[in-house]
């Protein structure tokens, strides 16, 4: 090491030294030296700390180039790309160091073995870092998502009844009637777009009736209310889930990072926050009013002895129904913001997605396409139940992959709330860990030499034989409660879609997708929509 370097340190590593103990020394001078001691332990912990004393540091890392401020993520991939090219660079590693804003310390759980003690063994040692919390239960609301410990065991008990696969499939009618009104209204806007246009094959932005149509029916569904955001999208409730979720800039990734860094900022009075504060006002006055309702009607029934009339299917009224008193008003309102927002958001990014790679491979849509039409050939309408849906094998297969290639999130954050151990490597409280989850989903060593490429066919041959190959809905303890309601949702949509209407990209149009709550198109996505008939 150089002679300057080692003064630098050496004086560095003082006043870290005299800052800890200085409070006592009752003198001015010193206290003045604080915010330079300060100063000098973040340079010393972004500069010198995890190149020279790190207890990581032999293990391997990315050969991306560091950037001076951002580490191994000055251009991140937004659908986790850079994550996968860093694992395959380590076929056999379990766990790779990178560096984040300041050479901050993030491992990277990339082999099965790890990543299970992280999802699965350890579940609960290994915790959403606070500043995850900051960043997103403003949007996400306050329930089983950042639950943690005994109360995640707690809440994920009581909420099971209403997430069970017997119950979810009693609202595969629900998915069909919504998805059908979806068609009809898209048929239309396919009918006034030729006649407005002079271009043959005019594009229609499917994105924000895509939300629309979600948000219908997770408010149905959820709440067993009967919305019509696609009817009336510029409703205020359906304008404050706009403002949640629509990507608008790149200033949304520096507000995001400036939530997670700073205590409190979310009360800092900008635009973001402010439209934020508006639309949760919005979203929680519905929810609110929409539980004591079904609360009240619980309580006349039960006054009354009568049972839960079989139309209510929706999961407040089981929630209600089979909590056996142990929910309140405010539990509720935690749970049902983390799904209605959570469970709209995703779902409308998966089909958008879906429908993005569809147009990029016409032979799976066509392939795709002649199965619901051998199957059904009264039309969509003629699918009515989970079995019905559930007999379509290559729509199981299309949905699979379709989640496997590009699941809405691309990874996940930990923080170890003690000291433990990895795979043997020793991980001490407060280590950042990062779960690439597309990199498991499209790993070579676990899918075979085509692990990137867009192949519904490979669920009838050889799968991946480790479950932690799959983590679009998570593993383990904490893996998606409402994984079969997503998962039912999304086939219903997009069979009534595709066998619909054929989906296309116009020659020279691009896509852009940012990162933000999901992965999702940034200005809309634009395609070249053509109705089917006789369907």
């Amino acid at each position: 090491m150089p002679s300057s370097a080692l003064f630098t340190l050496s004086w560095i590593t003082f006043l870290v030294a005299i800052n800890k103990y200085i409070y006592r020394i009752p003198s001015l001078l010193f206290y003045g030296l604080i915010p330079l001691g300060i100063i000098c332990r973040g340079l010393y912990y972004w500069l010198i700390h995890p190149f020279y004393f790190s207890k990581f540091s032999r293990l391997p890392q990315p050969k991306t180039k560091l950037h001076w401020l951002w580490g191994h993520y000055a251009h991140p991939a937004e659908d986790g790309q850079h994550a996968l090219d860093w694992s395959e660079e380590n076929p056999e590693a379990d766990l790779l160091l990178t560096y984040g804003m300041m050479n901050s310390e993030r491992i990277m759980t990339i082999s099965p073995r790890a990543v299970m003690e992280v999802l699965q063994t350890q579940a609960y040692t290994f915790v959403k870092p606070p500043y995850i919390a900051r960043s997103l239960n403003g949007i996400l609301g306050n329930g089983i998502l950042f639950a943690e410990g005994e109360v995640h065991k707690h809440q994920r008990k009581v909420l099971m009844p209403a997430f069970a696969y017997s119950h979810v499939k009693s609202l595969a009618p629900v998915f069909m009637e919504e998805s059908a009104r979806f068609v009809k209204l898209l048929r239309e806007k396919v009918r006034v777009s030729k006649l407005d246009s002079a271009d043959k094959d005019p594009e229609i932005d499917v994105a924000k009736n895509l939300s629309s149509l979600t948000l219908d029916i997770i408010y149905r569904a959820g709440l067993g209310i009967q919305f019509n955001a696609l009817e009336s999208p510029e409703n205020e409730l359906a304008k404050a889930y706009d403002r949640i979720f629509s990507p608008k800039d790149s200033s949304e990734r520096i507000v995001f990072l400036l939530q997670s860094l700073i205590p409190g900022f979310k009360y800092f009075p900008i635009e973001r926050n402010l439209n934020l504060w508006r639309a949760r006002q919005t979203i929680d006055k519905f929810a609110s009013d929409a539980i004591k309702a079904k609360i009240a009607n619980h309580e006349l029934r039960k006054d009354a002895k009568e049972a839960r009339v079989d139309k209510e299917v929706d999961i407040l009224s089981v929630m209600i129904d089979e909590g056996n008193d142990e929910w309140t008003v405010q539990s509720m309102m935690d749970q049902l913001l983390t799904f209605l927002v959570a469970g709209h958001e995703t779902t409308a990014s998966a089909v958008m997605l879906a429908l993005y790679h569809l147009s990029l491979n016409q032979p799976v849509q066509d392939k795709l396409r002649d199965e619901l039409h051998t199957m059904f050939p009264g039309g969509s309408d003629s699918v009515k139940t989970y079995e019905d849906i559930e007999s379509l094998t290559y729509l199981n297969n299309v949905v699979r992959e379709l989640l496997r290639v590009q699941p809405p999130v691309a990874g996940t954050v930990r923080m170890a709330k003690e000291d433990t151990y990895i795979t043997g490597k020793f991980i001490p409280k407060g280590t950042i860990l990062v779960i690439p989850i597309v990199a498991h989903n499209k790993s070579r060593t676990l899918w075979g030499e085509d692990a990137r490429e867009f192949n519904p066919d490979r669920w009838d041959g050889r799968q991946a034989n480790n479950i932690m190959a799959f983590l679009t809905f998570l593993q383990g303890p904490r893996s998606c409660i409402g994984r079969r309601f997503a998962e039912i949702e999304f086939k219903s949509i997009l069979l009534s879609l595709i066998g619909n209407f054929k989906f296309a990209l116009k020659e020279g149009r691009t896509i852009q997708f940012k990162t933000g709550v999901t992965y999702r198109p940034v200005g809309g996505m634009p395609l070249v929509v053509t109705p089917i008939s006789g369907w």
